[in-house]
């Protein structure tokens, strides 16, 4: 027995109404380019206040999940990580090439921002609650996506007046020469 006409477009229009709000959530809260040298995300809600707290690893993890990317250290390693600032490296989730990565910044439990959206490649080189060093390698425009020949930039990342500040500045693309 076949449904009427009317169910079968209601059903239709009602999914695609929760399709297309998913989509648009999603999207709006994906990390964009970063031109400033400094960051916090306004819409992870009100400024937090920097406290030493046990961290919250599945919440910090579902926040990196929703925002498109998949952490890249085990739980039980973030776990460890002092605070009150800390930094979870993550992937693009179903990159085929693992190059679209982002570093997520967190002050106590909440989510302040990231470091530059999708860049090629980045490394966490240390972190101890306080600061957070980063390492991008440079990649000459004859590059291929394996080799970067134009050495390494380090940058450190602190909470400092309500945001996170890069030292030096962090430009765009760290990955590109001449940023």
């Amino acid at each position: 027995m076949s449904r009427p006409v009317g169910i079968r477009v209601a059903v239709a229009s009602l999914c695609l109404l929760l399709v297309t709000a998913c989509a648009s959530a999603a999207e709006g809260g994906r990390p964009a380019a970063s031109p400033s040298v400094s960051l916090w995300n306004p819409s992870a809600g009100r400024s937090p206040v920097a406290r030493d707290e046990p961290f919250d690893v599945d919440r910090a993890m579902l926040r990196v999940k929703r925002l498109g990317f998949t952490a890249d250290t085990e739980p039980a390693t973030l776990k460890n990580l002092r605070g009150p600032l800390r930094a979870i490296h993550g992937h693009c989730t179903n990159s085929a090439d693992g190059t679209c990565v982002s570093v997520f910044f967190f002050v106590g439990n909440e989510y302040v921002g990231y470091d530059a959206a999708g860049i090629a490649q980045s490394t966490i080189e240390s972190q101890d609650g306080t600061t957070v060093t980063l390492v991008y390698p440079v990649y000459t425009p004859t590059d291929p996506q394996c080799c970067a020949s134009g050495g390494k930039r380090t940058y450190r990342a602190r909470w400092e007046g309500g945001k996170v500040t890069f030292t030096p500045p962090l430009p765009e693309n760290p990955n590109r020469p001449g940023t």
